[in-house]
């Protein structure tokens, strides 16, 4: 029998939240999610694993001026005396810049660049917390410690994407199919056509099973109908899908989900369904985004050997239907926080593993970046997200940015924000940095925001391009002035000037 292994910490009154415990979940080497206990009491929180001598604890922390943001202590080993959380966070981050510096050859950058110059401030009070002997200014100069290395990450984060970006698109521009957006066919509006059709080249046009069959034998094609025959006949590139989402709750039709239990009923039931859509749009659809979100097993609960079989019998139907077609998986929780508390469910590592191994070619893998949002779109920061994106690096297809965004206000309390709470304008700044991260990738091949325009039952509320009462947010002049800039080669690299905060840290 596994020895249960347990490390606690205490939080101070420093912490405005440190009584919440918001998405905690425990972490082995290479960042690899746990399934664990997190409990706080009277300020101590108490993590508790089997199996894992070391681990560290990952939770949503308010780090002042940086946000609201999920962090994460070092490996660290059991002992009786609690460690001090912010102490603790701040300890990771630091050694953190550390690596990424090794990681992304950073080490020649002069003291006085900006995000080495927060860093060391960062040590420095970090030195202070440590021989501190008052708790509460302990755990104050912790904090304080925390803020600034995250600063300096995300400054050192920005610095690395300027010169990748700059790297790939010196002497070419990017294709006109980079930058892409979501367009939900739930409306069909002249407005919208015409933006689409002026500013966009590829375009992702969602297939939800319960809205093309509402009922078992019953179809409702007309609204994918028109946004497909638009698009072909405007030459537009096409991603469609996902055509079976196991993402949410209520994608998956319930007189499918009741065959969960009986694979081959399941995939029957897929199958046929899999099969009539791709028949009805495979001639205008070269591009299909067959499965998302299936690695959760959150709402239909499938072993990992079934996930396999089912995205393969997926690709054959389309490679049936039209030998040149693409096809795509994606991954809608990319951190796989879910693995902690979803019996069978699969990480990204181990599920892309898998389909390696077991032969399933893909022509792509989606992945998507949304934050401000609950559950696995918990808001990170800018570091933590490019070092995921580093892990697809070796992967033996090219990623496409599947969903990229943020909210323009604050849903929740609980789901984070970042630097400040979500408005428009830290949405749009947010999108700056995240659009030079993303293109910045040599294997990331298009990046797709999430939404055209806002609807009520969206992934990611208010993080649409229109809002509901049809006004353009800033986001969308962000993208279109992201697409001008890479219509033509980049050129050099010109070294912002020192206090150039806006380029470096935005």
């Amino acid at each position: 029998m596994l020895k249960t292994q347990m490390i606690q910490f205490t939080t101070c009154s420093s912490n405005p939240f440190a009584d919440d415990l918001i998405n905690a979940h425990l972490l082995t080497r290479d960042n690899q999610v746990i399934q664990g206990t997190v409990s706080i009491e009277n300020g101590i929180i108490t993590a508790n694993t089997q199996g894992h001598a070391n681990f560290s604890l990952c939770l949503l922390y308010d780090a002042g001026k940086a946000g609201r943001l999920m962090l994460q202590t070092a490996i660290l080993p059991q002992r009786e005396e609690p460690y001090l959380l912010s102490l603790e966070l701040a300890r990771h981050r630091i050694k953190m810049f550390l690596d990424q510096c090794e990681n992304w050859s950073l080490f020649g950058l002069s003291d006085e660049n900006p995000a080495v110059e927060a860093w060391e401030q960062s040590r420095l009070i970090f030195t202070k917390a440590l021989v501190c002997k008052d708790e509460h200014k302990q755990g104050e100069l912790a904090r304080k410690s925390l803020e600034l290395s995250i600063i300096a990450s995300e400054r050192l984060t920005m610095a690395h994407a300027q010169i990748l970006l700059h790297k790939r698109y010196a002497h070419k521009s990017a294709s006109s199919s980079t930058l892409g957006v979501t367009i939900s066919s739930k409306r069909f509006d002249e407005p919208l056509r015409k933006l689409v059709h002026k500013n966009t080249d590829i375009i992702t046009i969602p297939m939800p099973w319960t809205e093309i069959e509402p009922e078992e034998g019953k179809y409702e094609w007309g609204a994918i109908d028109r946004w497909v025959k638009w698009a072909r006949n405007h030459k537009k590139h096409i991603i469609a899908g996902p055509l079976i989402d196991f993402t949410t709750e209520n994608e998956i039709p319930q007189w499918v989900k009741d065959k969960e239990h009986d694979y081959s009923k399941f995939r029957d039931k897929c199958y046929d369904h899999l099969e009539r859509v791709i028949q009805r749009y495979g001639v205008a659809v070269s591009f299909w985004n067959v499965v998302s979100g299936i690695n959760l097993n959150r709402h239909v609960r499938l072993s990992l050997g079934n996930m396999v079989d089912l995205i393969r019998t997926a690709r054959l139907l389309v490679k049936q239907a039209r030998k040149d077609a693409r096809v795509m998986v994606e991954l809608s929780e990319p951190f796989s926080e879910f693995v902690a508390n979803t019996p069978e469910s699969s990480n990204a590592k181990v599920f892309l593993s898998r389909l390696s191994q077991e032969g399933v070619s893909l022509d792509a893998l989606g992945v998507q970046l949304l934050v401000g949002g609950s559950g696995g779109r918990t808001t990170r920061d800018l570091m933590l997200i490019s070092t995921k994106l580093d892990e697809f690096l070796l992967a033996d297809f090219p990623v496409i940015i599947s969903a990229l965004g943020a909210p323009s206000k604050t849903i929740s309390l609980q789901n984070g924000w970042w630097r400040e709470p979500w408005d428009e304008k830290r949405q749009d700044l947010w999108a700056k940095q995240m659009l030079w991260i993303t293109l910045s990738k040599p294997f990331v091949d298009a990046v797709i925001w999430t939404d055209l325009y806002d609807y009520k039952t969206m992934a990611l509320p208010t993080a649409g391009y229109i809002s509901l009462r049809g006004k353009p947010r800033q986001v969308l002049h962000r993208v279109l002035a992201m697409k001008k800039l890479l219509q033509k080669p980049l050129g050099p690299l010109v070294l912002p000037k020192r206090n150039d905060v806006d380029t470096q840290s935005g």
